[in-house]
């Protein structure tokens, strides 16, 4: 797993969960049959006598884990529909909005009805207007659709490092039609890094994204350019994945020159205006977790086994808390669903935020041969201390995906004993209560997939890399 963003630079990483226990290789082929000796049936008296005097625990044993289950009694959940694109690229975003399921690849953005299953609409990315390019590719979406608005990005940005157009074309459509409302064409900007991938966000009446280390402000109704905010001249500073919300605008700079290597950025969505700066120190890019508050993953060691610092700032830029990734539950897992993508785009990460809490998953300890655990940890925003841990099972790693007014909801990884299911966690503590029926194996959902929730269903994209049996699914 590529660590927040770094390419090649392996982090740490749950140990693998196998989903079912080795089983018995096939016999061979049938015998014609034979002529039954005396002794068979003082072998099979044997047997019983075995099992009823000092054997049947070790029968009970592998009945359990190859036989069936208490599991199998409880009510399975209804799986709705499943998908296996067979293109090559895997997704690396999704919406679940409007009655529709969407998904971006790299040469494909795929629309799915929600309920069904059935072709909404699709889209391929657009050559740009006027630009000589052979190929284009999808380079992002929103992560929210808003008022049936999703935005996404595109171009043919595979080009040089410096110059080309990159990922230039930003588009507002409506999720239920994939009909475009409203595209910008970016301008080129010379001698400037190009941005391979760029996640905009509708922020009240204006498009926010970062395109060639430049942050834009776009009006969503008329296309206009409503404010920009570019770097310093000389300072060769580089903008990192950008944490947008409906209050700021948190921008990780990394610079070569003249000031601060490292600094955060705060803006004011609706008009640009810069509300404040923070300096901060990391020894690889940061992960920008969250705009609402600002909350920054910092590496303070060049050894990934180092636990990282979150850093959590107020919307001016004055940092609140610092939060050593090393809690009493265990280590918080933060690395990103979507890391594949480039390290200058945001992520999604597994994390969710509620009633000033942070509320994140800890890294993976086996339990034995074949089995691990972990708990889901709460994290108060204000104080940096550790409010709740809650473990899933005694063999069962899960983790937090949604939230509603009480609760937050939590799955768990499939397992041959514990197959994938929703848990509801009290946001104020408490025992995990099961609320949804047993999860057919859908793969790695803990590790591989963005998870939606709309109240009725869970709706899932895989993000992960190679190969996988589903890679979009709804289950109720």
């Amino acid at each position: 797993m590529t660590h927040q963003g770094w390419p090649g630079n392996q982090g740490p990483q749950p140990y693998p969960q196998q989903p079912y226990p080795p089983r018995y290789p096939a016999g061979p082929a049938a015998m014609p049959p034979k002529k039954r000796r005396p002794w068979v049936p003082f072998l099979i008296i044997g047997l019983v006598v075995v099992l009823v005097g000092g054997g049947v625990a070790g029968w009970l044993a592998l009945r359990a884990r190859y036989g069936p289950r208490d599991e199998d009694q409880r009510q399975a959940a209804t799986l709705l529909w499943k998908e296996s694109p067979t293109m090559d690229e895997k997704p690396f975003n999704s919406w679940a909005s409007d009655g529709i399921v969407a998904v971006m690849h790299e040469d494909w953005l795929d629309a799915f009805h929600a309920d069904s299953g059935e072709d909404a609409w699709d889209m391929e990315p657009p050559l740009r207007a006027g630009d000589d390019a052979k190929l284009s590719r999808f380079c992002g979406m929103s992560h929210e659709v808003k008022n049936g608005l999703g935005v996404i990005a595109y171009g043919p940005y595979e080009k040089d490092w410096y110059g080309g157009t990159g990922c230039s074309t930003i588009a507002v459509i409506d999720v239920k039609t994939g009909a475009v409302k409203r595209q910008f064409d970016m301008p080129i900007v010379e001698n400037r890094s190009t941005t391979n991938f760029t996640d905009p966000e509708i922020v009240g009446d204006v498009v926010v994204f970062a395109l060639h280390d430049i942050v834009f402000g776009m009006s969503l109704t008329s296309g206009n350019e409503v404010w920009r905010h570019d770097q310093e001249a000389n300072r060769g500073c580089m903008v990192l994945g950008p944490a947008i919300s409906e209050r700021t605008v948190a921008v990780p700079l990394d610079c070569t020159t003249d000031g601060p290597a490292q600094e955060l950025l705060f803006l004011d969505p609706a008009n640009g205006a810069e509300r404040g700066r923070a300096t901060y120190e990391s020894h690889s890019p940061v992960g920008m977790i969250s705009a609402d508050p600002p909350i920054v993953e910092i590496a303070t060691s060049d050894d990934d086994e180092v636990p990282r610092t979150l850093l959590v700032f107020d919307e001016m830029g004055r940092q609140a808390v610092a939060i050593p990734e090393n809690v009493p539950a265990g280590r918080l897992y933060i690395a990103p669903i979507n890391n594949r993508v480039d390290y200058k785009s945001r992520k999604r990460y597994r994390v969710v935020l509620a009633d000033g809490l942070l509320i994140a998953p800890t890294m993976s300890k086996p339990v034995s041969a074949y089995r691990e655990t972990n708990k889901i940890v709460a994290v108060d925003l204000k104080t940096g201390e550790q409010r709740w841990a809650a473990e899933l099972g005694p063999e069962v790693v899960g983790m937090p995906f949604a939230v509603t007014d009480n609760a937050v909801l939590t799955i768990n990884q499939h397992t041959y004993e514990n197959p994938s299911q929703v848990f509801e966690i009290p946001l104020n503590g408490g025992k995990p209560k099961q609320i949804s029926g047993l999860f057919p194996d859908l793969g790695t959902l803990v590790d591989n997939y963005n998870l939606h929730w709309d109240e009725h269903a869970v709706y899932g994209a895989y993000m992960g890399p190679g190969t996988a049996p589903t890679q979009i699914f709804a289950v109720r």
